[in-house]
Order: C-alpha cells, then structure tokens, then sequence
C-alpha cells in the first residue's frame, strides 16, 4: 500500500484518511498511462496557508507570491529499501489559495483540492505544463472524468 503523510491545516469535509485515499486512487487511474506511476511507495502532503506558501514559493522558484500548490518530485533514481517502490515526493497546498479558487469556481474547498492534489501528483510524475505541449493538461483532464471531478 501506498503511504501518505499528510500534515498541517484541516480541510472540511475532507478529512486526512479521505486525502491518502483519493491519493492512492489517483496513482492507480494515472498509472494505466504513466508507467511510473505504478511504482510509487510513498507520498507528502503538506497543507499550509499564503503566508508560509510565499515563503517557499521566493525561497525555491524565486517568486515573490502565494500560489495553490507546489510540487517537489523525488529524485527518480531513488528506491525505498527493500522494495521496488519509490517516493513521489512533496506536494505543498495553500489553503487559503484553494478556498479563494474554489469560492470563484463555485465549487467545494474539497473538490479544489482533488484538483490541485491531481495537478501536483502529475507535476511530480514528470509532467510540466509550462514546457509541455498540452501533454499535462490533457493528461490531466482525462484522470478528472476517470475521477469524476468534472
């Protein structure tokens, strides 16, 4: 099994158990497309707010502003001891972010952050919208119908 840390701010209605199980079940749609995927063992999920999500956001992309979420893939080389599986890596949500987002989309603060839990989870596997020719995004789409989070 897949595991999933998930620490900081509580999110209504979506609570940490619920988080690790939509994680998981996004790694296994993504993986009947992305092979590497399939071999992921472990995963962090960070929740915070603008404050601190500025603070990263200028210390590691150079980018004086808050954004939703931020990615940090593991190094891909890397296997976990005894297994075959390896770390995704870190994904980082604002909080506050994703509820302005969510407010303007008109839609729950947990379905935002399925969106922005499956746009990291993507990042994290390789995927990059600003260099990629629509690859991600398509990608991305397509596990949000498998998903149902049209």
């Amino acid at each position: 099994m897949i595991e999933v840390d998930v620490s900081g701010a509580g999110i209504p209605r979506f609570p940490r158990v619920a988080i690790a199980d939509f994680i998981r079940l996004v790694l296994k749609a993504v993986g009947r497309k992305v092979r590497t995927a399939r071999h992921v063992g472990s995963v962090s999920v960070l929740i915070t707010g603008d404050e601190e999500m500025k603070r990263i956001n200028r210390s590691f992309r150079r980018k004086n502003a808050t954004t939703d979420v931020l990615t940090f893939p593991a190094d891909a080389t890397y296997v976990e001891p005894g297994s075959s599986r390896r770390p995704l890596g870190d994904l980082i949500i604002s909080i506050d972010q994703a509820r302005r987002q969510a407010r303007a989309e008109k839609h729950s603060l947990a379905t935002e952050v399925r969106y922005l839990l499956l746009h990291g989870i993507i990042h994290a596997l390789g995927f990059d919208h600003e260099a990629d020719e629509g690859e991600m995004n398509q990608l991305e789409m397509e596990m949000r119908a498998r998903l149902g989070l049209e």
